[in-house]
């Protein structure tokens, strides 16, 4: 039963390392197309968060 956990984790590791490379290389080979893109989406969420005032946000306790 520990063992199949185990495996799990490995992989799990395993594809985290993955996609963690992958960031690497397109932000070593793209560096413009990156910097765009993570703008793009910072933007997109603080224009997200400035329309959720905070007097909603305490209501929502309430």
């Amino acid at each position: 039963m520990l063992d199949q956990n185990t495996d799990r984790t490995y992989w799990m590791i395993g594809a985290v390392v993955v996609v963690a490379i992958l960031i690497g290389a397109a932000k070593v080979a793209f560096p413009t197309l990156f910097n765009d893109v993570t703008t793009k989406f910072t933007s997109v969420l603080k224009a997200g968060f400035v329309h959720f005032s905070l007097d909603s946000l305490m209501s929502f306790f309430y």
